[in-house]
């Protein structure tokens, strides 16, 4: 009579294989970790090595190997193949490798992502296409090979991504054989061994640092780049920066796609450093940072600067003077720094600067930088405006707008909703009609504005409307039909738009509709 398997293994096999059974039923899933995944295969390792034992009689019947299978298993043959047939040296491959250094299952902002390969010159500026539509390009491409997923699903907007675990575990090999950078660790997937990756261009900053770490980090003079991957409380010592002449990268501030994500840093001196020697720094990020109320004057001696993120520095009262001197900047964003009142007098000189956020209409004392001046940035591509409490606007404040003829992408946002004068000086056809995306944050008047209509906007492909007192279209006429694809209508308690059909009367194109917090029901639809 013929023996089960269990019947014919010895102890020590019959052990092993029941071991390799169990685990095989606990993990059985899409999110087996990589240490799962380790002692999975140790045990069958394991179980080899007794089944060739002398222990193991040889008249017993061969117990096939266990087969480690299922979704997670084909996931790892696919990202292997996808890497191993894709990653040639490469523009797009190189950024890919780069995500390498965020911790597992991290949710990217595109936006941090695409400045930080700038920064890294992983993009550069090719032909008549910026270095920022470059990263598009590359983004999008990672994102057709499967090798990074957006994080919403649901939405065509895709401003926000993932990482596969698998492929990130095999990146970090192709990352060290490329030299980006290496783990000292085995174990590649931890938080904690992210403190152990290092090359001789990349220090990270990791939760838990202490300042040894950071006397060996100003110690180096090779040193590239400084990326805060997830400490919340800085603790930066003075005359940190002083030795890291070759800095052209500066990551303090927050890449992580929650606005609710807190930086503090306890003493902003060590910014004091930064000057005239670090002649190489590219990409400055502080984007969320508290308790740095003012930048240096020495910020203006950095003449190679590109990107200056200072979004959501809540304390941050006001910008140096002599803004001017910044001649390479191409990206400056002071949106959500709501105690800036003005713009310094020299912003309109910065003609390279192709990204303008958080740009404040602020009152007329001291001279400020005015809307009006901004025709002069040529280069200009996207540009958000804060209205302000007391903002000073002049008749035709808007008009230069128009002749800027790169401007495809307008914000404006109110600071206090009640004041609809401020609203209605916005009348004079200033809406430059190449626009291809407007967002209205807290717009103040009931009805849409004259210059809101299709005739002024035909190549307007998105449109977002968020809070604000709009309650109705009823001004424009029922046959006008809009180009826009992308409709975003969020928190605008009095507003009632109908349903799909009446949607589409309007808006013919439509490929993406999202209602949320209006009068009506909640809706999105593509």
């Amino acid at each position: 009579m013929e023996k089960s398997q269990d019947e014919s293994m010895s102890g020590d096999t019959k052990d092993t294989w029941e071991e390799i059974m169990q685990a095989i039923c606990n993990n059985l899933d899409n999110n087996l970790s990589e240490d799962k995944l380790d002692k999975l295969e140790a045990l069958v390792k394991r179980y080899r090595m007794v089944k060739s034992s002398s222990k193991h009689r040889q008249n017993h019947r061969e117990v096939p190997l266990p087969i480690i299978s299922g979704e997670w298993r084909e996931r790892a043959e696919e990202s292997k193949k996808l890497l191993t047939t894709k990653l040639q040296p490469s523009e797009s491959n190189l950024c890919l490798l780069s995500l390498a250094i965020f911790p597992e299952n991290s949710i990217i902002k595109k936006r941090s992502l695409i400045y930080w390969w700038i920064g890294q010159d992983l993009v550069s500026q090719r032909g008549q296409k910026t270095a920022e539509q470059v990263g598009e390009e590359v983004y999008n491409e990672l994102l057709q090979q499967g090798l990074i997923e957006p994080d919403n699903d649901a939405s065509p907007l895709m401003n926000r991504c993932k990482m596969h675990p698998l492929i990130r575990y095999r990146l970090i090999s192709e990352a060290e054989e490329a030299g980006l950078f290496y783990f000292e660790s085995k174990d590649k997937t931890s938080h904690e061994d992210l403190k152990n990756l290092s090359s001789s261009r990349l220090r990270l900053i990791v939760g838990g640092e202490d300042s040894p770490q950071y006397e060996k980090l100003a110690k180096d003079e090779h040193v590239h780049t400084v990326f805060n991957v997830n400490q919340q409380y800085l603790k930066l010592q003075s005359r940190l920066l002083l030795n890291m002449k070759q800095l052209a990268v500066l990551q303090l501030g927050r890449w992580q796609h929650s606005p609710n994500y807190h930086i503090e840093v306890d003493d902003q001196k060590f910014l004091d450093d930064l000057g005239v020697h670090h002649k190489h720094l590219k990409f400055l990020s502080l984007r969320g940072i508290s308790r740095i109320t003012a930048l240096p004057d020495s910020i203006v001696e950095l003449v190679s600067l590109e990107i200056l993120d200072l979004r959501a520095c809540h304390n941050l009262e006001k910008l140096p003077e002599d803004i001017a001197s910044l001649k390479k900047l191409t990206h400056l964003d002071v949106s959500e720094c709501y105690l800036i009142e003005r713009m310094p007098k020299g912003t309109e000189k910065l003609s390279s600067l192709q990204v303008l956020k958080g740009f404040v209409l602020g009152t007329a004392r001291k001279n400020p930088c005015r809307i009006s001046d901004l025709g002069k940035l040529k280069e200009l591509r996207r540009l958000s405006i804060y209205i302000g409490r007391g903002a000073a606007i002049g008749d035709g404040e808007f008009a230069s707008l128009k002749g800027i003829a790169s401007l495809c992408s307008l914000t404006i946002s109110w600071g206090v909703t009640s004041l609809v004068s401020q609203s209605s000086l916005l009348i004079n056809q200033f809406l430059p009609e190449q626009l291809e995306k407007l967002e209205l944050i807290g717009m103040p008047e009931k009805s849409t504005p004259k210059w809101l209509n299709p005739q002024e906007l035909k190549n307007l492909k998105k449109l977002y409307i968020i809070g604000g007192e709009l309650a109705s279209w009823d001004h424009q006429q029922q046959n006008e039909q809009w180009s826009v694809e992308i409709l975003r209508l969020k928190h605008l308690k009095n507003l009632s738009i109908g349903n799909k059909e009446d949607v589409l009367k309007r808006f013919p194109r439509l490929g993406y509709f999202e209602k949320k917090n209006c009068a009506d029901n909640d809706i999105s639809w593509y």
